[in-house]
């Protein structure tokens, strides 16, 4: 094996290893929002069994149950970081969509100087899969 094409596969590997990080962000993230989500239906019952137990639901009220207000803040703040988790998994799912796109190229190139590209899980050559 030349020097040549020992460079171009480590320039593929390298660039197959971005593309996998990558995507397990975007993974990392997509599990972070259904936990946050999972959460907020579970305070979400939680509020509504101490608005019923209490027997008010008016959030003026001054009697209004303080656990359900604090369930309530701890909801929205959920709310918030789902909205944040949101923004940054479309932006980590660009990259994926860059990265991937940088990977054929690169495999390209190397077809073109004679070099067999080593295999991207779970992608066949010529295929450009999107998140």
């Amino acid at each position: 094996m030349s020097i040549r094409q020992r460079e171009w596969e480590a320039r593929l590997r390298l660039q197959a290893f971005q593309v996998e990080e990558v995507r397990r962000q975007v993974g990392d993230i997509e599990l972070m929002i259904a936990d946050f989500r999972n959460r907020q239906k579970e305070l979400e019952t939680a509020i509504d069994y101490e608005e019923e137990r209490a027997g008010i639901r008016d959030l003026k009220d001054v009697r209004y149950p303080l656990a359900a207000k604090e369930m309530r803040k701890r909801h929205a703040n959920l709310g918030s970081s789902i909205a944040d988790l949101q923004q940054q998994l479309e932006v980590a799912m660009e990259r994926v969509r860059t990265e991937e796109a940088e990977l054929e190229r690169i495999r390209e190139a190397a077809a073109r100087e004679g070099v067999d590209a080593p295999m991207v899980p779970g992608m066949a050559p010529g295929m450009h899969p999107t998140l």
